[in-house]
């Protein structure tokens, strides 16, 4: 095709391809730092192909290949998960990792604080033996509901394991404690396409509901 050969074509090429591995270089989450950047370099690959520059186009595509290895390792590890009791953890590490995360905490719950952590059932979310989140909620020991305060991830492991572990293979933890349904305020789009992804349904227009 004759617009393959057009210079305005292939430098727009260039640059989409530069964009996007940029952005790849300030994403925080591990999961989609290599999928972006393995989409930049299928880009720049072809940005090569269309140059007839050989070694542009082998060595990003071999990049997008170990990219893609890196993928599917993540998506077919095992991960172990576990909730601990922050009663157990004891307060003074809660407030260590609280602050430590407070800023990326409140871009997702602008209205959690520490109070509110104590004054709810708290779990440290523990993977493969490292603290990576938080869970917390509030309930009525009379009613079967409970509100989520918080469910937190911090950012490189934020690749929807944690949600399938909490909503999924704990639903029995919870109906446990007589819980039989959460109710969940969304305080902005990503963290309602989480509770969307963990099969909650939309309640009002900023508060989600999954039923255990």
């Amino acid at each position: 095709m004759e617009i393959l050969h057009n210079p305005l074509f292939q430098n727009g090429v260039g640059y989409a391809a530069s964009l996007v591995i940029l952005v790849s270089l300030v994403t925080t989450n591990v999961f989609r730092l290599r999928l972006i950047n393995g989409i930049g370099s299928v880009i720049f690959g072809w940005y090569g192909y269309l140059l007839s520059s050989w070694p542009v186009c082998a060595i990003n595509w071999i990049i997008a290949a170990i990219d893609l290895w890196y993928l599917v390792q993540h998506l077919t590890a095992s991960a172990f998960f576990e909730l601990e009791p922050a009663a157990a953890i004891g307060a003074p590490y809660l407030r260590k990792f609280f602050l430590y995360h407070e800023r990326d905490i409140h871009r997702y719950t602008p209205d959690v604080s520490l109070d509110a952590l104590a004054s709810a059932e708290t779990y440290l979310l523990v993977r493969n033996l490292l603290p990576v989140g938080l869970f917390a909620f509030r309930r009525d020991p009379s009613s079967p509901e409970a509100t989520i305060v918080a469910d937190y991830t911090i950012p490189q492991y934020r690749d929807f394991k944690a949600g399938r572990f909490l909503y999924h293979y704990k639903r029995l933890f919870f109906k446990e404690q007589g819980i039989k349904s959460f109710s969940a305020p969304a305080a902005s789009p990503a963290q309602a396409r989480y509770y969307r992804k963990n099969g909650f349904v939309p309640a009002s227009p900023d508060t989600f509901r999954l039923d255990l």
